[in-house]
């Protein structure tokens, strides 16, 4: 391969892959790069290309080099147009020279990226995510290894934090990675709290010289708050004793098909089964949760009038007043009463 070379390609916007992995990397553009894209940048798909090489070398490349010589070989030509072409970056070039799969006569760079993207597409999120950001996985991992702060800037604060890292976690419902660690602003003296970070939201990360050891008491108090918060809802100046016991009102179909089915991001774990109950010959469910406002608001007010807030009475004003400021919006475009 000459250094300079560029991949044709036809008119499934840059790739020739199918439309749900075409999809799919437009779903991790947005988590990813926070930001829609109707095409997709160099950058973008050479960084995937690149990690998923890197971590087929770490972790199966026995297995990666054989499945990509029959992909090869089975692989019929096709005709594609020259209207739309990417570049391909000197970086890529020379992590496929890496592979035995290059000196083959049946090797096309396209039939190769377009494996690599559809196996990638086909990986569930965390493993996406973890792919995307291997840089700062192996970067964060090492710190943990070691005992090493670190320090990070995620993407919605434009500051930096110094950490004390404690470990990587996938949310058990976004099933993305979080950094779980103690945090301050770096620079301050402020106390060392602990809280989570989104692992596609860090914007800068790199390993500060300075060991550092987590007491049994802090170590305690991290899993205290991941097992009651979970992951994504460990905030700053998060404290146990924010869980309270809330009551939710589910509709039969609030319950069977949103709740069970079909609504499955942060969904709240009850204490117990839920209470059947009828209501002027309607049946509810109620069920119990120890967990914070937070998440049961995010959840529940999807749900609409599936769903009611039965206590604590904060968490129904709360709910009340979503739901007004809502309408508000649609104040001017409601049809009159007749």
């Amino acid at each position: 391969m000459k250094e300079n070379e560029i991949i044709e390609t036809g008119a499934l916007s840059r790739y020739d892959l199918s439309s749900y992995s075409y999809r799919q990397l437009q779903k991790d553009h947005i988590c990813f790069k926070e930001k829609y894209a109707k095409k997709f940048g160099n950058n973008f798909i050479c960084r995937i290309l690149i990690n998923y090489m890197n971590y087929a070398q770490e972790n199966f490349l026995d297995s990666f080099e054989k499945e990509i010589k029959e992909y090869l070989s089975n692989r019929k030509p096709k005709d594609y147009c020259e209207s739309d072409r990417i570049s391909f970056t000197k970086e890529l070039t020379n992590k496929m020279r890496e592979f035995d799969f290059v000196g083959l006569d049946t090797f096309k760079k396209r039939s190769a990226i377009n494996y690599i993207l559809e196996k990638f597409t086909s990986l569930p999120l965390a493993k996406r995510e973890k792919i995307f950001f291997l840089d700062y996985y192996r970067i964060i991992s090492e710190a943990i290894e070691k005992n090493k702060m670190l320090i990070l800037k995620n993407s919605s604060i434009n500051k930096e934090f110094e950490i004390k890292p404690y470990r990587l976690e996938i949310d058990d419902n976004s099933l993305s990675y979080y950094l779980i660690g103690y945090s301050r602003e770096r620079g301050s003296n402020n106390e060392f709290e602990c809280y989570s970070n989104k692992l596609c939201r860090i914007k800068e990360c790199y390993i500060r010289n300075i060991e550092y050891t987590l007491s049994f008491s802090e170590k305690n108090n991290a899993e205290k708050l991941l097992e009651k918060f979970g992951a994504a809802y460990m905030f700053k100046n998060r404290s146990i004793k924010e869980i309270e016991r809330s009551v939710i009102r589910l509709t039969e179909k609030g319950y069977n098909d949103l709740y069970l089915r079909i609504i499955a991001h942060q969904r709240p774990i009850p204490i117990d089964e839920p209470n059947e109950i009828i209501i002027n010959g309607t049946k509810f469910y109620e069920l119990e949760f120890d967990c914070s406002s937070d998440q049961i608001k995010n959840y529940f007010f999807s749900f609409g009038k599936e769903a009611i807030a039965i206590s604590p009475h904060d968490l129904k004003e709360s709910f009340i007043n979503r739901y007004r400021d809502a309408m508000e919006n649609y104040g001017d475009t409601l049809p009159a009463n007749k």
